[in-house]
């Protein structure tokens, strides 16, 4: 708890330091996304937990610069499996085009150890810390269709860690407001990726498609993985089907009004 108000804390400071203009108005938002499914997905697809999980997204800023904070959790025991503190900012935001650069730090991902005690085997969740970084490009082809390209690269700081570097690009896009009826709609996000883990690779297709209700924070979405070639030690198929509560606000400051 004391790390987390530290780096809200730094975040706030920056926003204040790294802001618009005081003569503009300002304008924020806080997003945040809470999903439960029956099988838990990390950020990159081909990775999950194999079992009923929860993961909250944030996002709290800015136009430009951003805090999007990502916690997963195992829902046995509301045990942690890993918890991503995001910083992003838009280096670019021209008409349809948008260039964004982030660094997730601190970056913990959490691993049962296994250890003997009184004779008796017992397990431990420990926590190893990552670096990661990524730089995204995307282009809006029109308000409902956008398409991107992905790059994320993550390095472990623990000399023990089960994965010491990754690396992931991704070719990604998003139709929005697939008109089911007047009350349903979908979103339909594929994407097709390369991943290297260390020595060993893949490529991989995915896809997400969430069922949304029109004016209700409730939705409900289905993640699927499939590996076209590969040597990781992972699944060939994985799917997960869940329910979402979102939202979303922003929060102007208005300038100052000179006083003659």
């Amino acid at each position: 708890m004391r790390l987390f108000k530290k780096i809200i804390t730094l975040f706030l400071l920056t926003i204040c330091c790294f802001g618009q203009n005081k003569n503009e108005a300002k304008t924020y938002h806080l997003d945040g996304n809470i999903n439960i499914t029956n099988n838990g997905f990390s950020f990159i697809p081909l990775f999950s937990l194999g079992k009923p999980a929860s993961t909250i997204n944030l996002s709290i800023g800015n136009d430009r610069l951003s805090f999007d904070p990502q916690f997963r959790f195992d829902l046995d025991g509301i045990r942690p499996w890993s918890m991503l503190f995001i910083w992003h900012y838009k280096l670019i935001q021209k008409n349809k085009f948008e260039l964004k650069i982030g660094a997730y730090f601190p970056a913990y991902v959490f691993n049962k150890i296994s250890y003997e005690k009184d004779g008796l085997d017992k397990e431990k969740l420990t926590p190893q810390r990552y670096f990661i970084n990524d730089i995204g490009l995307s282009y809006s082809v029109n308000k409902n269709i956008n398409i991107g390209l992905f790059y994320l690269r993550g390095m472990a700081l623990e000399i023990d860690a089960q994965t010491n570097t990754g690396n992931f690009i991704s070719l990604r896009s998003n139709f929005r407001n697939i008109k089911i009826n007047n009350s349903l709609y979908l979103i339909w996000s594929p994407e097709f990726y390369y991943l290297k883990v260390d020595k060993n690779d893949g490529a991989f297709m995915a896809q997400t498609i969430n069922l949304k209700i029109k004016n209700s924070h409730f939705n409900f979405s289905s993640t699927m993985n499939k590996a076209i070639e590969s040597n990781i030690n992972a699944k060939n198929f994985d799917w997960n089907i869940g329910i979402n509560y979102s939202f979303s606000n922003k929060f102007i400051k208005k300038r100052k009004k000179k006083v003659l």
